[in-house]
């Protein structure tokens, strides 16, 4: 309440608070000595009343500093490409990237191929047709808990340090990027054999121009760390893909990572 004086004239102005913090309403009590009249009157308005009272709670800005974390971090590979770690998953040069040295959380999931993985394939199997060949895909996308599941199932049979030759461990699989895809096969007879030569050949010479590469060549296991597989194929985008094919590096050798896993 404020209390003014004007001559013999006493106004009296009263704030009244309003649920609604955008309004107020204030009342004008005009009061006459001489003729002992009062006059109230009210105004309601728009804008906030400013008033003493001190709020009894108060938002003070927070500042975070994200700190490198297993789950964040930022580093240089050997050949200066950079290597982010973003809520679990590590990208290096934007690239997504999982293999034995980088995973992936076990909730990642992109709900199968991605989009552009897909119509990347599509494109490339509706080539192979027109000369003479078919290419389906015999695996795409693989959950974590699938992964797993498979992944024990060859330990038991061929022991853990056999099945880490051919098969990820759950995580570490680049079938849950939903990047992947095994090309009408998953048979390592068919590294040779005559009667997938055709397909063979025509994935090698011809994938990159989709934005595929052969994701673990002939020859190159203590790169990638897996044996050589003439069926997977993984989609980086056709610049890269160009790029990784004529060099004739691996993924590994071409940014400078590792493929290895802790223990």
């Amino acid at each position: 309440m404020f209390l003014i004086i004007i001559g013999t004239i006493v106004i009296v102005i009263a704030v009244t608070k309003s649920k609604n913090k955008s309004d107020g309403l204030v009342k004008i009590i005009t009061t006459d000595p001489i003729v002992s009249s009062t006059t109230t009157t009210e105004v309601t308005t728009t804008e906030p009343i400013t008033t003493t009272e001190t709020a009894t709670t108060t938002e003070k800005a927070k500042t975070t500093t994200i700190k490198p974390t297993k789950e964040n971090s930022t580093s240089i590979s050997a050949n200066g490409y950079k290597i982010e770690t973003i809520d679990g998953i590590t990208y290096v040069d934007g690239v997504l990237i999982a293999n034995k040295t980088y995973s992936l959380p076990s909730d990642y999931n992109p709900g199968g191929l991605t989009k552009e993985c897909k119509a990347a394939f599509d494109e490339m199997a509706a080539v192979a047709k027109e000369e003479g060949l078919t290419l389906f895909v015999c695996s795409g996308y693989r959950s974590y808990s699938k992964q797993k599941t498979i992944y024990e199932k060859y330990c038991n049979r061929d022991g853990k340090n056999a099945a880490d030759r051919y098969f990820a461990r759950p995580g570490h699989s680049e079938h849950q990027t939903g990047l992947a895809i095994d090309v009408n096969t998953a048979s390592s007879n068919d590294n040779t054999s005559e009667s997938f030569k055709p397909i063979r050949e025509w994935i090698a010479n011809n994938c990159y121009k989709y934005g595929f590469i052969v994701r673990y060549p002939e020859g190159k296991e203590s790169i990638t760390g897996y044996k050589y597989e003439c069926w997977h194929i993984r989609y980086i985008g056709k610049d890269l893909a160009k790029k990784i094919y004529d060099s004739g590096l691996t993924l590994e050798e071409y940014y400078g990572i590792t493929s290895k896993y802790v223990d």
